[in-house]
């Protein structure tokens, strides 16, 4: 209740039970008591003026500076140029991007987003998107047609009831992507590197019902092609296997695409899950225009779970299967393959280590706040590949125990690194967030 209104209410009563003296004394102490409150408060303001000002001073106050900048995201989508950190996809080693975003460029909401973005391996990705796209980084999207199966939706971005519709146009070049040989059975030794580029059109329609609740649905065209690859310290794929062997290796038909997904994520907090669980499951269609043979349907099923524990730690676990269904005698692109290894899956792996037809993955973590801004997660990652759902077998799993660090706040994450061992050794795998 607000002074004025105890003034209010003492009056009433002493009209009621009391002489108007007391009346009177009652509303001089009510006032009396605002005026304490009032002059605390204000002692209060300038207390915590004086202690932000001298937070904002010397070293101390510029890592604050830093980390508030970096960990008070802006929930409205504003307009002009905007910068970005991180990786294109893996192997990419760090990029760095421009953004560009113009708001109500046609009468009715119409948006324009552009975005450019090369790694320091000369990875580089080009997007455009024109459409209703006020509530698209708060409703669920599923990824582009080539996004790998770790990373189809936007888990980490906070949902909110809303609809965004929208033309996203690509171009992608990546220089020295790798390859293994399919199956769980591949050998280190054939890692050999190939080129892919090419463009992908597609129309996108993201759908929140509810904060919990999100569909999304994106088809289009997707058109990649392969050459040999840029690192000259690895053999081209064509010369290291049998192109004729690999399905897509000789000619790489355009894709038309369609698909959808749905997830139910009641996480406590989607960039900093500390309890509750998501589920989420797609499928999309590639059809192949002249090469029935290479035509092929994803399913995918994400389920991922996280139950606090004591001392401020968080037990985290996710399972991830993955399969295409194809024709008979039919097989996937081998650059459009699902793999494991690198640093989503199997992080004692390199990144696409383990390509094929089906793609099954686990992992545990528990996550221990060892300080403010320092997370300490022991993990441990198994899963394997095969040609089919049917020849999955427990006989092949693959497992890499590990240990990671994570930089974080109250609100995200800020970094990671994660290191993992494996049968081929340690390896260090870099992330700007979580891994799932």
């Amino acid at each position: 209740m607000r002074p004025g209104g105890l003034v209010v209410l003492c009056s009433l009563l002493s009209a009621l039970w009391g002489p108007r003296v007391a009346a009177q004394s009652h509303a001089a102490q009510a006032v009396s008591d605002r005026n304490e409150t009032t002059a605390e408060a204000a002692k209060h303001d300038d207390d915590a003026k004086r202690r932000q000002e001298e937070s904002h001073r010397g070293l101390r106050g510029w890592i604050n500076r830093r980390i508030t900048k970096f960990t008070s995201p802006s929930e409205v989508n504003g307009n002009g140029l905007s910068l970005s950190a991180g990786i294109i996809v893996a192997g990419s080693s760090l990029a760095g991007g421009v953004g560009y975003r113009h708001s109500d460029v046609l009468k009715g909401g119409i948006d324009v987003e552009l975005n450019a973005t090369v790694s320091v391996r000369r990875y580089q990705e080009y997007s455009a998107a024109i459409g209703l796209l006020n509530a698209r980084a708060s409703t669920l999207e599923f990824g582009s047609a080539d996004t790998k199966v770790p990373s189809l939706f936007n888990a980490s971005a906070r949902k909110a009831r809303g609809s965004a519709l929208y033309l996203e146009m690509r171009y992608l070049d990546y220089p020295q992507h790798t390859y293994y040989g399919t199956g769980i059975d591949s050998r280190e030794g054939d890692r050999a590197d190939y080129a892919l580029s090419g463009t992908s059109v597609e129309g996108v329609w993201q759908r929140q019902i509810t904060p919990v609740l999100g569909f999304s649905a994106r088809g289009g065209v997707l058109d990649l092609e392969v050459d040999p690859g840029h690192n000259d310290a690895l053999v081209n794929v064509e010369d290291r296997f049998v192109p004729a062997s690999i399905a897509g290796a000789r000619e790489q038909p355009r894709f038309i695409t369609l698909g959808g997904g749905l997830v139910h994520d009641a996480r406590s907090d989607t960039r900093v899950p500390q309890s509750g669980r998501m589920v989420g499951i797609s499928f999309r269609r590639f059809a192949a225009t002249d090469m029935p043979d290479l035509s092929f349907t994803r399913v995918t099923l994400d389920a991922r779970g996280y139950q606090p524990t004591f001392s401020r730690g968080v037990l985290a676990a996710r399972a991830l299967v993955s399969n295409d269904f194809t024709r008979d005698n039919g097989s996937t692109p081998f650059y459009l393959q699902q793999s494991l290894g690198g640093g989503e899956t199997l992080r004692g792996f390199h990144s696409y280590r383990f390509p094929d037809q089906t793609l099954a993955h686990g992992t545990v973590e528990y996550r221990l706040r060892a300080h403010r801004f320092v997370e300490v997660a022991p993990f441990f990652d198994f899963g394997t590949v095969a040609d089919g759902l049917s020849r999955l077998s427990l006989g092949s799993v693959k497992a890499t125990p590990g240990i990671g660090i994570r930089a974080r706040t109250e609100h995200r994450y800020l970094g990671r690194l994660d290191l993992a061992h494996s049968p081929e050794g340690f390896r260090l795998a870099f992330g700007s967030g979580h891994v799932f």
